[in-house]
């Protein structure tokens, strides 16, 4: 059987001890890591929220300019024109005569 010299015994307990103040160091660090890493996943949820909320909003508005661009399509027709001025304003051509139930 070999002997071990004292110097290598030493150094192996050396490396299988732990220091207080590396273990201290270590664990905040993992503090540090886990606390990132909550504000991150927190953060990108409340992204992903905004994100989906924001996109509802776009569609609604878009739905609307499209309903909007539409109307004013119909406002350049002049027979639309004349049917809203009729119906909505009680308007008749020149000769005409109004023929309306009693109330």
């Amino acid at each position: 059987m070999k002997k071990i010299p004292k110097v290598t015994q030493i150094r192996r307990r050396r490396k299988l001890r732990l220091r207080p103040g590396f273990c201290l160091i270590i664990g905040l660090l993992l503090v540090l890591m886990g606390s990132t890493v909550y504000h991150l996943s927190s953060l990108h949820l409340r992204t992903a929220k905004q994100l989906s909320v924001l996109t509802q909003e776009k569609e609604s508005l878009l739905q609307q300019q499209r309903f909007y661009e539409e109307e004013i399509e119909l406002l350049n027709d002049p027979n639309y024109i004349e049917q809203l001025a009729r119906e909505e304003l009680g308007l008749v051509r020149h000769g005409e005569i109004i023929i309306a139930p009693k109330k």
